[in-house]
C-alpha cells in the first residue's frame, strides 16, 4: 500500500510541493546503513568507520583542499559511530556509546545538525535522504530490530515526512532517497511514505527484505527468502537486473545499483555504468556509492579500493591508508551463514575487538566461492570465513572444476607430482647406498694362515668374514633378478645387480635395492617403458612391506 501524506492546507504548503515536483532533480543515489557511507553533490566526501577498535570516522574528500592527514584531522571532532548514512552533502551516523543520531557536513563536521527534539532519542538505524534524514527508534546494541520511525528535515519547516499512519507501524529496515522513504514493516511487505512516494507501487510487495538501498527515483532491496534483489520505481535507473544472483550488500548510485555477491564477494553493478571500471578478482565486506565514485572495504586485508561508476577518472579521490571496519557491530549471535569477524586477524597485540562495546561482534556473511584463479581450501565456520587458495595449488579433484581443471589434466598432475615424490625419494636411498657402499668395502689387510703369503682382500663393515673360494673355471651365467606385476616386469638397474651378485649384503638392505630400481624405471625417457602409476604405487606398498630397516 503507497502511503502518501495529503498536503492540503495553506496555499504556501501546496506552492511549495508543487515546485518541488517542477524544478529539476539532480542525479542522486544513497546508499544503505553500514560502516561506509557518501555524500552526495558538489561537497561530497566518503566517510567510514577505522578498524581500531575506538570506531572512530574517517573521512576524505575529493579535490586537492585537503591532504590526507589534514582531512584526519579535521573530521577528528566527530564523535565514535556504529554506522553511516549518506545524503546531499551530508552524512549521518548512530553514535557508538549512547546509540544517537548525529549528522555533520563537511563545512562545519563538528557540529550536529539533527533538530533538538530528536537530537538526544535513542535510534538502532538511520537512513539518509537527498534533504531528509529517517530513523528507527531503539538502540543498536540491543537484540531488538524493530520500532517507529523518526524524520527530520534540515532545509525547510514544513514537515512533509510527518504522517499518523507511518507513526502507528513498527519497521525492521528503512531506505531514504530524494523526497521519500520506504521501510520493511515488521508483519511484512514494504510501506513508502514522503511527498515523492507516488511512483512507488508497492502494494503488492509483501515479502521480508534483509537489505535496502535508495536511488534517486527507485528503491532496491535484498529478499530474505532467494537474497536476490528486487526493484521498484523508475525503470530508467534500474536497467537490466540481476536474475539469478545472490547478494549480501546493496549500494545506490547516481543512476546505478551495485552489489556484494554472496558467492565470492565480488561486487556487481547494474544500471548506467562502465562496467570495466569494477574492480575484478577482490571480494569487499561493504561498499558505497556517490554521483561520481564508488568505494569499498577489501575483505583480505580491509583496505578501502575507489573506482568510477562512468568512466570518470579518480585523481581526485585518495583514500585513507588506515584500515577500516568490515562491517557493523551487533550485540547477539551472528546466525546460520555468517561468522564473528575475528579481530586478532590484524595482529594488533591489545586489540580483541573492533567494536566499542565489547559485549558486541561484527557478524559478516560467508563466502561460498572465490574469485577467478582461486579455489576455497576452507569452508565457513563460526568466526572464520572460507580460505581462498590459489589454482597453482590445486592438487586433488577436489578443486579441479572451480579452477577450470579437467580430469586428465588432474591426473596428469597428480603423475608429475607422484613422479617428484619417487625421484627424491629414489635419489635420497641412491645416497645412502653410496655411503654404505664406501663405508663397508673399505679394504683391510689381513694375514692368511699360511704365513709365507700375505694377501689382501676386501674386509666389510657387517663383520661376516670372506673366505677366500678358487675361482670357477666354468663360471654360470648370472641370474636375472625380477618382479613381476601385472603384466609389467621391474628389471634391476645395473649398478643394483652388480652389487647384489657380488657384495653380500644383509636382508634389510634390500629394500633399499628395489627402491631405487623403481626410482630408476620412472625416469626412462621412453614413455613405453615407465611402470603406470597403480603398478609404481603397489611397487612402493611391497617395498615398504618388506621394511626399512637400518
Amino acid at each position: 500500500m503507497v502511503i502518501q501524506r495529503c498536503l492540503s492546507g495553506s496555499l504556501i504548503t501546496i506552492t511549495v510541493f508543487l515546485l518541488l515536483v517542477v524544478l529539476p532533480v539532480n542525479v542522486l543515489g544513497y546508499g544503505s546503513l553500514g560502516p561506509i557511507a557518501a555524500a552526495f553533490g558538489e561537497n561530497g566526501f566518503f566517510c567510514a568507520i577505522d578498524a581500531g577498535g575506538k570506531q572512530q570516522i574517517i573521512c576524505w574528500v575529493k579535490g586537492d583542499n585537503f591532504s590526507v592527514s589534514t582531512s584526519t584531522a579535521y573530521f577528528s571532532s566527530l564523535p565514535a559511530m556504529a554506522s553511516l548514512s549518506g545524503g546531499e552533502e551530508f552524512i549521518c551516523g548512530i553514535t557508538s556509546n549512547n546509540s544517537q543520531a548525529f549528522c555533520f557536513n563537511i563545512s562545519n563536521p563538528g557540529k550536529n545538525l539533527v533538530p533538538n527534539s530528536f537530537k538526544y532519542n535513542s535510534y538502532s538505524q538511520i537512513a539518509s535522504g537527498k534533504y531528509h534524514a529517517c530513523a528507527i527508534k531503539g538502540s543498536y546494541f540491543s537484540s531488538v530490530e524493530y520500532g517507529n520511525v523518526d524524520c527530520w528535515e534540515f532545509q525547510t519547516s514544513l514537515d512533509s515526512f510527518n504522517n499518523s499512519y507511518i507513526d502507528s507501524l513498527v519497521f525492521r529496515r528503512i531506505a531514504s532517497g530524494d523526497g521519500f522513504s520506504c521501510g520493511v514493516i515488521k508483519e511484512g511487505g514494504v510501506v513508502c511514505w514522503g511527498p515523492r512516494s507516488a511512483n512507488f507501487d508497492v502494494s503488492a510487495i509483501s515479502g521480508e527484505f534483509e537489505i535496502l538501498a535508495s536511488g534517486r527515483g527507485s528503491v532496491c532491496g535484498v529478499s530474505n527468502v532467494s537474497s536476490e534483489v528486487e526493484c521498484w520505481g523508475d525503470s530508467n535507473e534500474l536497467g537490466s537486473l540481476p536474475v539469478g544472483t545472490r547478494f549480501v550488500g546493496l549500494s545506490a548510485g547516481a543512476s546505478h545499483f551495485c552489489g556484494v555477491r554472496e558467492d565470492n564477494h565480488e561486487v556487481e553493478c547494474w544500471g548506467n555504468i562502465v562496467p570495466d571500471m569494477i574492480p575484478k578478482g577482490s571480494g569487499f565486506t561493504s561498499i558505497a556509492s556517490s554521483d561520481y565514485a564508488t568505494c569499498g572495504v577489501r575483505e583480505v586485508d580491509l583496505v578501502l579500493n575507489c573506482w568510477g561508476v562512468h568512466g570518470k577518472s579518480l585523481k581526485d579521490y585518495s583514500p585513507p591508508l588506515q584500515l577500516c571496519s568490515p562491517g557493523v557491530c551487533w550485540p547477539s549471535s551472528c546466525g546460520h551463514g555468517k561468522f564473528a569477524f575475528n579481530a586478532s586477524l590484524l595482529n594488533e597485540p591489545e586489540l580483541t575487538n573492533l567494536c566499542v562495546r565489547q559485549d558486541s561482534k561484527i557478524c559478516l556473511p560467508c563466502g561460498t566461492n572465490c574469485s577467478k584463479g582461486f579455489f576455497p581450501s576452507s569452508t565457513c565456520s563460526e568466526n572464520a570465513d572460507r580460505i581462498c587458495t590459489d589454482c597453482s595449488l590445486c592438487q586433488n579433484s577436489s578443486c579441479w572444476d572451480v579452477c577450470g581443471l579437467h580430469s586428465s589434466s588432474g591426473i596428469e598432475l597428480q603423475e608429475r607430482e607422484i613422479r617428484k615424490l619417487v625421484i627424491i625419494i629414489g635419489s635420497s636411498v641412491l645416497g645412502s647406498m653410496l655411503i654404505l657402499i664406501v663405508w663397508c668395502c673399505i679394504p683391510r689387510i689381513f694375514k692368511t694362515k699360511d704365513d709365507r703369503n700375505i694377501k689382501y682382500q676386501p674386509g666389510f663393515c657387517i663383520g661376516k668374514k670372506v673366505v677366500e673360494a678358487e675361482p670357477d673355471p666354468n663360471p654360470e651365467p648370472p641370474i636375472s633378478i625380477s618382479m613381476c606385476i601385472g603384466e609389467t616386469q621391474v628389471f634391476r638397474g645395473r649398478a643394483a645387480a652388480i652389487i647384489d651378485r657380488n657384495v653380500p649384503l644383509p636382508r634389510n638392505v634390500e629394500p633399499l635395492l628395489k627402491l631405487a630400481d623403481v626410482a630408476e624405471l620412472t625416469l626412462r625417457e621412453n614413455p613405453g617403458e615407465r611402470p603406470s602409476m597403480s603398478n609404481v604405487a603397489t611397487l612402493l606398498d611391497q617395498i615398504v612391506k618388506i621394511g626399512l630397516i637400518f
